[in-house]
């Protein structure tokens, strides 16, 4: 099996993992056909698409990451103040390779799903609002009318979804437009 085959298939399967790589390593390999593989990575429904601007807030779509490593790069790639917006349904995700990117970054958490504590212990003391929402419809407004002025607010869960990706990231936008 060749390296573009493999590498076709781990684009097809690990989407979401594979979107946490550095860009500018992406594009300078030498391989060209493993570099050809990764090109469509902006192409990735759900990846960091833009979805509106209200009020000062960019309302940024994240739904495909899924992951620590997706949201990790979500957050490295965002300029400014953010407004994260994420999934609190695992209890068993290890935040700590985003601590640093979130410490810097990160002014308000919103958390979307029943179990919040991880987010809670592992941000508390880093983020001065974290807030459990009972619902996207209420992050989306909660995010809009907070206190910080000028931000992205960047639906990027980092974790697994009880409904779809395509699902997600929908509802978040249909939450926006809504406004």
């Amino acid at each position: 099996m060749g390296i573009e085959t493999i590498a076709r298939q781990l684009t097809g399967y690990n989407h979401t993992s594979l979107a946490a790589l550095d860009r500018s390593k992406i594009i300078k390999m030498r391989n060209h056909g493993m570099r050809d593989c990764f090109k469509h990575i902006d192409e990735i429904p759900h990846k960091m698409e833009f979805v509106a601007r209200i009020q000062n807030k960019r309302f940024v779509d994240d739904a495909s990451s899924c992951n620590v490593n997706a949201t990790w790069y979500a957050l490295e790639s965002t300029e400014g103040s953010i407004i994260w917006i994420a999934n609190g349904s695992d209890k068993h995700i290890d935040y700590k390779k985003l601590k640093a990117s979130v410490l810097q970054k990160v002014k308000m958490i919103l958390c979307v799903g029943g179990n919040t504590e991880s987010l809670h212990q592992a941000f508390d003391s880093v983020v001065p609002h974290i807030v459990d929402c009972p619902s996207m419809e209420y992050a989306v407004n909660r995010a809009l009318y907070s206190d910080v002025e000028t931000a992205t607010v960047l639906y990027s869960p980092s974790t697994k979804h009880d409904m779809s990706v395509g699902e997600s990231g929908s509802t978040f936008r249909r939450e926006v437009c809504e406004l």
